[in-house]
């Protein structure tokens, strides 16, 4: 039974066990490369970073929504200064 005792005394106060990546041995270059392994996480980061991320592919769908390239029809002046509305040719034909 004292040697139980010992044997979790062994730890120091401060130092604590750690699992998954924290555990294994690596290099100052390696925690520098993979930061995000090695901090907790930071949920106003994260809450900024998924908003964000969402505004930028909300603007990417407008704008290719309101692409006036894909529209089939334009309109154009005649000589005489009235308008007309054309379809868009293919480039291919």
């Amino acid at each position: 039974m004292d040697k139980i005792k010992e044997s979790k005394n062994d730890l120091q106060p401060n130092q604590a066990k750690h699992t998954g990546w924290a555990s294994m041995p690596s290099t100052t270059a390696f925690r520098a490369i993979n930061f995000e392994l090695f901090v907790k996480p930071n949920k106003f980061v994260m809450a900024f970073g998924a908003i964000a991320f969402t505004t930028c592919i909300s603007y990417i769908v407008y704008m290719n929504m309101t692409d006036d390239k894909k529209k089939t029809t334009y309109v154009t002046l005649d000589e005489d200064g009235g308008t007309t509305v054309r379809p868009r040719p293919s480039r291919w034909d």
